[in-house]
C-alpha cells in the first residue's frame, strides 16, 4: 500500500567494496581508510572555496568537473564528463543554505518533503537537512510545531533518538530542518534482506528502542508514528548495532496547548494503534502498541495485520485479534514468556498493555536471565569454554549515510514476508551481541548473592583459579584458562591494598605498586610487562591507561600524563584546593579525561571540545571515590563517599541521567560500551553488574578468594577484572569468578 506518496529507497552501498573500487582505481593496495579520509578531506576543503557544478549519475551526489572517480559509489568519471547539475532536476542539489549548508546528495523522497545529506562549509562534518514544502499560509504553522518539536527533543539526552539543531525558513513555501546523519539502514530493509531476525538479537534491538522512547514519554512525548522505516539500524566499528528513533516530526507534547496534532489519524496503518485507527486520543501505550507490533515484524519479517486496503488494516487494528508469533511463522518456536509479551504489547485496551515502557524492559531483561536458547549458548561460548565478549551499542557518534524513512512523508507502504534465505547485506551478518546477550550468556538469575552464571564443569574455569604460577595472566584473547603469557613473570611485592590499578578494553592494563613512581604496564600484545616512570614529585592516588599515555592522579591534587612511546611526563592541571585525586578515567578511543578528587569536584577534559590545556568542573558532591569513563568519551559514572552513584552525560552534565546507591562503597568500576550496564567492585568482596537506567543490581558475586584491582568489558561486553590471587595477578571474565567461586 503505497498510499498517495512516491518516494525512493537509495541503494546501500557495501562500504568495503566501494573502498576496494577506489582503491583499485586509484592504484593503492595501502591506507585505504587513511587515503580515502584524506581524499574527502582534500574535498570538503574545496567545496569552501568553491561550489561543484556537477554530479554522479549513479548516485546523485554532487562533484568536481575535473574529479576522476565519485568518492561516495566509485563510479569512475564518464568519457565525455558528468553530467551537470542541471540535468539532475533537482532543484536543491548543489545549492548552498542559509551559506552555511551544501546539499550535496538526496537521500529520500516523499510526498512533500525530501532529504538531503548536506556538508557544513563551516565545519567538517556532515548533516541530513531535511526540505518540507508547504502549501500557502501554513508556513508559519510548520515553522511553529517544528520548533516546538526541537524544543521538545532538547530536552532529551538520549543517544537513541535522531536530535534536530534547528529550523530554517527558506521562504517561498519551503522550510528546512538540520538533523544528525546516520549511518546505516532501516530496519525495515535489514529485515526484509536478511529475513526474521533472530530472538535474541530482535529484543536486544528492541531494548535499545524501549530505552530511547522511555525517556521521550517521561518528558512528555508521544512518538504517533513508530514503524520499521523510521527504525536506523547503525553498524558500530566494531560490529555492533546501534538503533536510532528517526522522525518525531508528529510528536505531541502532553502538556502543550499549543499547535494541535490530536484530531485525524496520525501514523502508519500497518503499525497502528486501536485507538489511533479509531482517532482516538493517544497516550504512551499507542507508542507501546506500535512498538509490539514492530516486534512482532522483526521476528516474523510481516506486520501482524496484512491487507491491500488501508481501511481493512485499520479495522483488524481495532477488532481481530493479533495472530501468535509461531502462526506468523510457524517454521520456528518462539519461547512462550515472548509470546506473552508481544500480545500483552498488542493488546486492544490500552489499559491491558504495559503501563510504561520500564515494564517491557524489566520484561525482557528478566526474559534474557532466564533464557539458555541453544542460539545464545553457541554465541557465547567457543572452544574451551570461554565467552565471547558481546559487544556494546550505545557509545556511538552520529555520522554518514541517512535512510529514506527520515525523508518519507507518512507512507502506508504494505511489507511482504521475505525469503527464507535472503542474503545479507555485508557487516550485518554474524550474530549480534550486546549487553542483552551478555546477561542472557550469564544464564539464569539464582538467588541473591549466589554465583548467577550457569556453570559449565570444564576444567579450564577451575584451573584458572586453582593452579595459578607465579606469572602474570593477562590473555583476554587466549582461552578461559587464562594460560599465561610466556615470559611475563610478575608477583605483587605489595599487598593488593596498595596496589593502583587501570585497564582498558582491549585487555592491556597497567599497575603501580607500592614504590611511589614506578608503573608496571601489562599489553595484551607483548609477552612481558614494561616498566614505566611516573616522574613527578607528588605520590601517585589514581591510574587511567589510554593507548598512547598513563594518566595518574596525584595526592597534591595535580594530574599527569606520562607517554607510553618516550617516557616523559608533564603536569596537565592541579585541583584548586590541593585535594588528593581520587580516581581517574579515560577513554582511548576520544582521549576524554575525566577525574574526582576527595574535595568532591568532578574535572573533565574533553580534546574535541576545548582547547588542550582545558579542564572544566562538571560536579561538586560528597567525596569521589571512584569514576569511569564510557567508551564513546561522552558518559562517566561517579560513585562517592555516601555510596551514591552518578551516570552523566559530559555534555549536560547538571543533571545525572542515573543515579542509585551500592550497599557498599566503590572501589573500581567499568562502563558498558553501551552505557547500559556498570560493573562495579565493591569493599564488601563483592562484584555486582547494575542496569544503568533502573539502577537495579542484576547480579552479585563473592570475590573473598580474589582482590580486585580494576575493571573492564573486554572485547566489547564482557565484564572483566584484573585480579591479585595471592599476590599473583590475573585477567578473568565474570563467569570465571562465578565458576571459580562455585567451585570452592
Amino acid at each position: 500500500m503505497k498510499g498517495g506518496n512516491s518516494w525512493f529507497v537509495p541503494r546501500v552501498t557495501d562500504v568495503d567494496a566501494v573502498r576496494e573500487r577506489i582503491m583499485s582505481n586509484l592504484g593503492s593496495s595501502s591506507g585505504t581508510g587513511q587515503h580515502i579520509r584524506a581524499l574527502r578531506e582534500a574535498r570538503r576543503q574545496k567545496l569552501r572555496e568553491q561550489s561543484p557544478q556537477h554530479h554522479c549519475p549513479s548516485c546523485m551526489s554532487v562533484v568536481f568537473a575535473d574529479e576522476p572517480q565519485c568518492l561516495e559509489c566509485a563510479l569512475k568519471a564518464p568519457e565525455d564528463g558528468w553530467p551537470s547539475l542541471e540535468e539532475a532536476n533537482d532543484p536543491w542539489l548543489g545549492r548552498v543554505i542559509d551559506k552555511r549548508y551544501l546539499v550535496a546528495k538526496p537521500l529520500g523522497r516523499g510526498s512533500s518533503a525530501a532529504v538531503y545529506r548536506a556538508e557544513s562549509l563551516s565545519i567538517s562534518r556532515h548533516f541530513a537537512i531535511k526540505i518540507i514544502s508547504t502549501d500557502k499560509g501554513q508556513a508559519d504553522q510548520i515553522i511553529e510545531r517544528l520548533n516546538r518539536e526541537v524544543e521538545a527533543l532538547s530536552r532529551l539526552r538520549n543517544p537513541h533518538i535522531v536530535s534536530f539543531y534547528e529550523i530554517l525558513d527558506l521562504k517561498g513555501s519551503y522550510v528546512a530542518a538540520i538533523m544528525d546523519l546516520i549511518s546505516g539502514m532501516t530496519l525495515e530493509d535489514l529485515v526484509i534482506r536478511q529475513g526474521p531476525l533472530s530472538v535474541q538479537r530482535a529484543c536486544a534491538l528492541l531494548r535499545q528502542i524501549a530505552n530511547g522512547l522511555y525517556e521521550a514519554h517521561q518528558a512528555g512525548m508521544i512518538h504517533r508514528d513508530l514503524k520499521p522505516e523510521n527504525m536506523m539500524v547503525e553498524r558500530l566499528p566494531a560490529g555492533d548495532d546501534f538503533m536510532h528513533i528517526l522522525d518525531f516530526g508528529i510528536v505531541r507534547l502532553t502538556d502543550d496547548s499549543g499547535v494541535s496534532m490530536t484530531h485525524g489519524f496520525i501514523g502508519t496503518p500497518l503499525y497502528a494503534s486501536p485507538e489511533q485507527a479509531m482517532a482516538k486520543t493517544v497516550d504512551r501505550r499507542s507508542d507501546i502498541y506500535s512498538l509490539g507490533a514492530i516486534l512482532f515484524f522483526m521476528l516474523t519479517g510481516k506486520p501482524p495485520f496484512i491487507s491491500n486496503n488501508v481501511y481493512s488494516v485499520l479495522r483488524m487494528h481495532v477488532r481481530q485479534k493479533p495472530p501468535r508469533l509461531s502462526e506468523a511463522h510457524p517454521g520456528r518456536v518462539f519461547p512462550e514468556e515472548l509470546e506473552r509479551l508481544v500480545a500483552r504489547m498488542l493488546a486492544k485496551e490500552p489499559s491491558e498493555r504495559p503501563n510504561d515502557l520500564s515494564e517491557v524492559i524489566a520484561a525482557l531483561d528478566t526474559f534474557a536471565n532466564s533464557q539458555l536458547s541453544s542460539e545464545a549458548t553457541s554465541s557465547s561460548q567457543v572452544g574451551s569454554g570461554r565467552m565471547t565478549p558481546p559487544s556494546g551499542v550505545f557509545g556511538a557518534t552520529k555520522a554518514t549515510v541517512a535512510s529514506s524513512a527520515e525523508a518519507a512523508a507518512t507512507s502506508d507502504a504494505s511489507v511482504a514476508a521475505p525469503p527464507a534465505e535472503a542474503a545479507e547485506p555485508h557487516g550485518f551478518g554474524r550474530e549480534e551481541h550486546t549487553s542483552a546477550a551478555t546477561l542472557q550468556a550469564f544464564g539464569k538469575r539464582q538467588p541473591a548473592h549466589t554465583p548467577v552464571f550457569s556453570r559449565i564443569d570444564t576444567p579450564q574455569h577451575h584451573e584458572g583459579l586453582k593452579a595459578i604460577p607465579a606469572q602474570v595472566r593477562y590473555a583476554p584473547h587466549e582461552s578461559s584458562s587464562a594460560t599465561a603469557v610466556p615470559g611475563a613473570l610478575h608477583t605483587l611485592r605489595v599487598s593488593p591494598a596498595e596496589v593502583v590499578a587501570s585497564a582498558h578494553s582491549g585487555g592491556s592494563f597497567v599497575i603501580l605498586e607500592g614504590a611511589p613512581h614506578e608503573a608496571m604496564l601489562f599489553d595484551a600484545g607483548a609477552s612481558s610487562p614494561r616498566p614505566l616512570a611516573v616522574a613527578t614529585a607528588s605520590r601517585v592516588t589514581a591510574l587511567a591507561l589510554g593507548e598512547d599515555a598513563i594518566f595518574a592522579g596525584h595526592r597534591d591534587g595535580s594530574i599527569s600524563r606520562t607517554s607510553l612511546d618516550k617516557a616523559q611526563t608533564r603536569t596537565l592541571f592541579q585541583d584548586v584546593r590541593r585535594a588528593s585525586i581520587a580516581s581517574i578515567a579515560v577513554s582511548p578511543g576520544t582521549k576524554s579525561v575525566i577525574a574526582g578528587s576527595t574535595s568532591g569536584r568532578v574535572y573533565a577534559h574533553q580534546p574535541g571540545r576545548s582547547s588542550s590545556s582545558e579542564w572544566t568542573r562538571v560536579r561538586n558532591g560528597e567525596a569521589v571515590r571512584c569514576v569511569a569513563l564510557g567508551a564513546g568519551g561522552d558518559t562517566a559514572a561517579i560513585s562517592r563517599r555516601d555510596n551514591s552513584v552518578e551516570i552523566l552525560s559530559l555534555g549536560s552534565p547538571r543533571q545525572p541521567t542515573a543515579q542509585f546507591r551500592t550497599e557498599a562503597p566503590v572501589t573500581a568500576m567499568a562502563l558498558s560500551p553501551d552505557n547500559y550496564l556498570l560493573a562495579a567492585a565493591l569493599a564488601n568482596h563483592t562484584l555486582a553488574l547494575f542496569q544503568i537506567p533502573t539502577g537495579r543490581k542484576l547480579m552479585t558475586l563473592p570475590t573473598r578468594h580474589l582482590d580486585v584491582l580494576a575493571l573492564l568489558f573486554a572485547d566489547g561486553s564482557t565484564p572483566t577484572a584484573i585480579c591479585a590471587v595471592d599476590r599473583r595477578v590475573e585477567t578473568l571474565c565474570f563467569e570465571q569468578i562465578s565458576a571459580g567461586a562455585a567451585a570452592r
